[in-house]
């Protein structure tokens, strides 16, 4: 059994996808890399050719049409073969929510590589990617971010709960019960098993507006009901609603509400 995935919580980021590197390998002669590095997962799409992993637990035959998911943990090392090596695209990365799906990936197949029907599907998200990339590793989510997550989510499983499926009440109570969380679209998306343009293009005919705009709606909401019913500062009740700055709050709820915080729990109280 693998050691599940742990990032490291000194140095991981903050956003929920986070890619490091992406790229190819076509073919290439006597190519040898480490299973992954720098703390990061690895995720390998192998469309031709062969090669072997190898790591503590031993050595697995790879080829096209499997998926390789490498955790920091025991990385091992990766080996073309040498009369037929492999091509693959690869996407080294991080984030918190990543780290927690490739880890459910790796516990629900049993193994860091295995057989898939979608290879080209992912192989397509990979390549959408844009030319390699390396260096510095970004703070701030993009289109690659929203790639990688889509990869992920069509790793997911197939028999999705009911309670996760996406539906106007469950993605209602689903940004209630987050009411103090930052609004990612990716995060919410993986959470119902959907990509993200499709929970875009969803999500206005369910909740009459936009995710981000029904999100602050309830933070606003929620907002309202603590400087009614306690007697908490207005700056903890910004962190309490999942806004870091008050002042960024107060500017927020005094475009909404036409007066401050205090002001309105003046005219409440």
């Amino acid at each position: 059994m693998h050691n599940p995935i742990k990032p490291d919580r000194e140095s991981a980021p903050e956003e929920p996808f986070l890619v490091r590197t992406h790229g190819l390998i076509d073919r290439v002669t006597l190519h040898s890399t480490p299973g992954t590095k720098d703390g990061d997962v690895m995720m390998t799409v192998f469309l031709a050719g062969r090669g072997t992993y190898r790591n503590a637990d031993g050595s697995t035959e790879v080829e096209a049409g499997m998926i390789g998911i490498v955790p920091p943990q025991d990385p091992g090392i990766l080996l073309a073969d040498q009369n037929d090596p492999y091509q693959h695209y690869y996407c080294r990365f991080r984030g918190t929510y990543a780290t927690h799906l490739a880890h459910e990936i790796i516990a629900r197949e049993g193994t860091r590589f295995f057989r898939s029907t979608h290879t080209q599907t992912l192989a397509a998200c990979l390549r959408r990617m844009g030319p390699t990339r390396n260096g510095p590793l970004s703070c701030r989510m993009g289109s690659r971010e929203l790639l990688l997550a889509e990869a992920l989510i069509l790793l997911g499983p197939r028999d999705v709960e009911q309670h996760r499926a996406l539906s106007a009440a469950a993605l209602s109570a689903y940004l209630q019960e987050h009411v103090a969380s930052p609004t990612s679209l990716p995060e919410i998306a993986a959470h119902f098993a959907v990509s993200v343009p499709t929970l875009c293009r969803h999500a206005p005919a369910m909740l009459g507006m936009t995710v981000q705009q029904y999100h602050e709606q309830e933070r606003l909401a929620w907002a309202c009901r603590l400087l009614r019913e306690t007697t908490l500062r207005v700056g903890e009740v910004a962190i309490r609603v999942g806004y870091s700055d008050p002042l960024y709050f107060t500017r927020v709820f005094t475009r909404a509400f036409k007066c401050s915080p205090r002001t309105w729990r003046k005219l409440e109280g």
